[in-house]
């Protein structure tokens, strides 16, 4: 007999084998391993293993075009071609640090919830990846909205 949709538990569905980084990385680490593993959010894990944060493809891009609008807001003069050339380097993304961009508000969910809580999780806080926490908030494992359509057409499947 098949499962409930209503049974069906994030623990059982959710990616176990995930990259994160740590909030002291450097955003050309964090860029670096998302385009190596073809995702784009890492959850953010401190030295405790804790998800302290989040930090995706559009954060970066957000930071980059606040920096891009500061910059754009100086007068191009001569003797504002040093200043920009030090602006240039202080915001030099490879270096900046993963907890300047990331998302430390990170909305997470347990590995009892349902599939649809999940769900409604995403649908609620618009978000297309959880990552699944203990009670200590030491990170489980990630589900995506992929692994929650893959879930629910499995349950469809089974139901037929």
């Amino acid at each position: 007999m098949a499962t409930s949709t209503k049974s069906v538990r994030i623990k059982d569905i959710l990616t176990r084998d995930v990259v994160a980084v740590g909030p002291e990385d450097s955003l050309y680490e964090a860029l670096t391993l998302m385009a190596e593993n073809r995702v784009s959010a890492l959850p953010v894990v401190n030295g405790k293993g804790q998800c302290v944060g989040i930090i995706s493809s559009t954060d970066i891009l957000s930071f980059t075009r606040e920096l891009t609008e500061e910059l754009d807001e100086y007068p191009m003069f001569e003797s504002s071609h040093q200043w920009l050339l030090d602006q240039l380097e202080e915001h030099d993304l490879g270096r900046r640090s993963v907890h300047e961009v990331m998302t430390p508000d990170v909305i997470t969910v347990g590995p009892e919830a349902t599939l649809v809580e999940a769900a409604q999780t995403m649908l609620s806080n618009r978000v297309h990846r959880l990552p699944v926490v203990d009670d200590k908030g030491r990170l489980l494992g990630v589900v995506s909205t992929t692994d929650l359509l893959a879930a629910f057409v499995r349950q469809a499947e089974d139901e037929k």
